[in-house]
This record gives C-alpha cells, sequence and structure tokens, in this order.
C-alpha cells in the first residue's frame, strides 16, 4: 500500500532536530556533564530499552511527534548521590519526576525550534510507564497522504546511558530543513532578573 520512500526534506532534517536536541539538553540537565550521543547496537526501534519510559507529545497543524526517554532508576539514582542530592530526592517517584522533567525539556526545545520558523507545536504535560509497554508502538515507516517514521538513538554520560525514540507523523509535505536547534539558542528563553 505505502511502497513510496519517505521523503529526506521531512526525515532527514526532523531526525537530526530531534537528537540535536535531546543531545542538547541532557548535556544542560546533566549540569553541564559531557553527553554523548550513540546509535545503538544489537537493538532495533520498538524493543524493549530500559524499565522505564519518560514521553512528551508534540502536536502542530501538520505533525505529531511522540518523543520517549527510556531510563532505568539504579543508574539515574547514582548519579543524582554523586551529584549531592538530598535523600528526599532519591526515592523512585523523584527519579521518575526528574527524567519525565527531561523529556519536558526536550520537548520544549524541540517546540521552540518549530516556533522560530513560524510552525507553533503545542506540547503535553510529561507522561511516564513502563518500558514493557514499548512492545506495543507501531513505527513501521509509512508514506502517502501521510507519512511515518520512527528513529531511537543512545545518549551516553555521568548517568551511565539512556535511550531516545521517537515517532513522528507528517500530515503534510514540508520542506523541514530550516527547523534546527544548536548550542547557541540554549540561553533563548531565560528570565534575567534585575
Amino acid at each position: 500500500m505505502d511502497t513510496n520512500t519517505l521523503s529526506p526534506t521531512s526525515t532527514g532534517p526532523l531526525r537530526s532536530l530531534l537528537r540535536d536536541a535531546s543531545l542538547i539538553q541532557a548535556s544542560q540537565y546533566f549540569d553541564g556533564s559531557e553527553v554523548t550521543l550513540c546509535e545503538p547496537q544489537d537493538l532495533r526501534l520498538g524493543q524493549v530499552l530500559k524499565r522505564y519510559m519518560a514521553m512528551i507529545i508534540l502536536n502542530g497543524t501538520d505533525l505529531r511527534i511522540v518523543i520517549k526517554v527510556h531510563f532505568d532508576l539504579e543508574p539515574v539514582r547514582t548519579y543524582r548521590q554523586s551529584r549531592h542530592a538530598p535523600e528526599s530526592d532519591l526515592a523512585d517517584k523523584k527519579i521518575i519526576d526528574f527524567m519525565k522533567e527531561l523529556s519536558n525539556q526536550i520537548g520544549g526545545r524541540v517546540c521552540r525550534a518549530f516556533d522560530t520558523q513560524g510552525n507553533p507545536v503545542g506540547m503535553s504535560v510529561p507522561l511516564c510507564t513502563r518500558g514493557i509497554y514499548e512492545i506495543y508502538a507501531d513505527y513501521a515507516p509509512k508514506t502517502g497522504a501521510v507519512e511515518k517514521f520512527g528513529d531511537f538513538w543512545r545518549l551516553d554520560g555521568a548517568f551511565e546511558s539512556v535511550y531516545c525514540s521517537c515517532y513522528v507523523e507528517l500530515l503534510a509535505k514540508r520542506d523541514y530543513s530550516g527547523v534546527t536547534c544548536s548550542n547557541d539558542d540554549a540561553q533563548e528563553g531565560e528570565l534575567d532578573f534585575l
């Protein structure tokens, strides 16, 4: 049914945008520590990657994006302990909230990138669920009236590793090559107190 290939003017820039946003935000979120983006080895999209998933949903007039951050509690807890987080911030619920906020910040950066190009995108509240529910995700690429694709990558840093995955639906043919994010706009949107 959908035998055409996905449009590289849509998928390539969006893949780069989502990967760049996650890398920049993770580096900032984890106290400016070095974070590297890696291709997952011996894994496939839609596979259960970690015990939990924090996710954010973005909706625009002509696209939908689901961004997921796959993580385990213990490595994040160990990272937080190394940063002298109070004991009250090390409970499972607090670690989950900490990772939900990371997904929220990644989504916010993506929204700002679209907004600078005049394509406003709305964002859900961050959600968290068990990683096992990843088996129900459908990442099969499709072309036609609606283009659909998925992607995933790994972020390594002081927190060991987390995986990020995305699911993108394009409801209209558009060139997204102008939608980018960089470290230069990292401070954009912050408030200055006088």
